[in-house]
């Protein structure tokens, strides 16, 4: 199923998101990279890394009207961002409708669908 690309007011988020990351005293020794994963699909991605070391890839999925849709987190940590949003149901201050932990692929993830 191919999606439209994310809308101005998702890449704005996204954007605010990682501006947010790199003003944070806790990631002023990571890496933050914010660009187009799958242009056909209209996937972005942020990367957390340290070093060579990849943290987390948080990865945005786009609705049909290009809002942002679902998200999946992939690498480190993963039970802590799980738990962490299970308990406010939000993500990046966007409400979330269901968070689980997929661990049927290659590489398991927290996948979030939001409301």
């Amino acid at each position: 199923m191919f999606y439209q690309s994310l809308n101005q007011e998702s890449l704005r988020r996204i954007n605010n998101i990682v501006t947010g990351f790199k003003n944070h005293p806790t990631y002023a020794s990571y890496t933050i990279r914010s660009y187009c994963y799958d242009a056909r699909a209209g996937v972005h991605a942020i990367e957390v890394g340290k070093g060579t070391q990849l943290i987390n890839l948080w990865l945005f999925y786009p609705g049909t009207d290009g809002e942002i849709n679902s998200i999946a987190v992939y690498g480190s940590y993963l039970q802590g961002h799980l738990n962490a949003i299970r308990s406010s149901m939000t993500v990046f201050g966007m409400p979330v409708d269901s968070v689980d932990m997929d661990c049927s692929g290659m590489s398991d993830f927290v996948d979030i669908y939001l409301a």
